[in-house]
């Protein structure tokens, strides 16, 4: 059985669970159903730009939210230069946050140009001043979540992931995929367990975890330290409380809830927390993983799709709701 706690700093995770930065769907909503039924240690925002965080604050923009569920939150950072760094500072530590993620394994081409996300893994000295640069500014835990590069090398990986331990992450988050590599491939995670064996740090393991079998495996393959899930947990969003129960809790498994209540509560966090203009977008968003849980799950994406409020999206939700039963997940 995996060590039940995740130590960052001050911060302890309890349990080592934690829910993966993505785009357009870990906002406070989402993050607020994963906290209702429990099970998730450790919060992630998506992505925010370094340079809107200057002239952005809770009160204005809507990803910088969060409500008295969802925490303890990283706030994950897309920063491509040193001197972006401080002004960000002051408005996620106005946000609350317990601490913040440098991205550096983004594949997306936009942010590649911009030289963030994963283009900064061919650039360790730019990494570096980045990382300095947070570290002189913050006491909070500081992590860094990364891919395993541009291409298989084993020993660039290892001197980056030595130079990041060394110059004060608190923890490196691998996301063993290369850049090309997109979601086409499994994730490799035998080099979670060769980061483990040369960093002192924490190193929490990213990649095809859908399941408390797969968590099980990853934590004893590998030997990490915790356990970052990402689109399994918006098909189902009670997966990190079956993992906990699985892992450290007691037996048996609670039973899953029925999905079209999940899904018309998520409607009703969406239109307590989020601005009306962005609410359709995000349940559209929400709804192309969520729709897995059905054989015609395709038919539920469609009618979504095609709703013109979410008002009338949770109708013709309940129309197929009607209709339909969920499919049971595969072991």
């Amino acid at each position: 059985m995996p060590v039940s706690c995740l130590q960052l700093r001050t911060l302890r995770v309890e349990p080592p669970l934690l829910l993966a930065p993505m785009t357009g769907l870990t906002h406070t909503a989402f993050r607020q159903l994963v906290a209702e039924f429990g099970g998730c240690g450790l919060f992630y925002t998506e992505m925010l730009s370094a340079r809107s965080l200057a002239v952005e604050g809770p009160e204005t923009s809507p990803w910088l939210s969060r409500g008295a569920g969802d925490r303890p939150i990283i706030y994950q950072l897309l920063i491509s230069h040193p001197e972006e760094f401080t002004p960000a500072l002051d408005t996620i530590q106005a946000c609350g946050a317990d601490g913040i993620d440098l991205n550096m394994g983004c594949t997306a081409s936009l942010i590649i140009k911009r030289g963030g996300g994963i283009a900064l893994m061919k650039d360790p000295a730019r990494a570096r001043a980045i990382v300095q640069a947070a570290r002189r500014a913050t006491n909070l835990p500081l992590l860094a979540k990364i891919r395993l590069g541009w291409a298989l090398d084993w020993k660039g990986l290892n001197r980056f992931c030595l130079m990041l331990q060394d110059i004060g992450v608190d923890a490196v988050v691998l996301h063993p995929r290369l850049k090309e590599d997109r979601l086409k491939r499994p994730a490799r995670w035998e080099y979670i367990a060769r980061a483990k064996e040369i960093l002192t740090i924490p190193v929490i393991g990213n990649g095809d975890v859908d399941s408390p079998e797969a968590a099980s495996r990853m934590f004893r393959e590998t030997g990490c330290d915790g356990v970052m899930v990402g689109r399994a947990a918006v098909t189902r969003p009670w997966l990190f409380r079956e993992i906990a129960a699985a892992l450290w809790g007691e037996s048996p498994m609670p039973p899953g809830p029925e999905p079209p209540e999940v899904f018309r509560r998520f409607v009703a966090l969406l239109e307590d927390t989020v601005s009306p203009e962005y609410r359709l977008p995000l349940l559209r968003r929400f709804t192309v993983y969520f729709a897995r849980n059905y054989a015609f799950g395709h038919t539920l994406w469609r009618l979504v799709h095609a709703s013109r409020s979410i008002r009338e999206a949770a109708a013709h939700a309940g129309a197929f709701f009607d209709t339909q039963s969920a499919v049971e997940p595969k072991p």
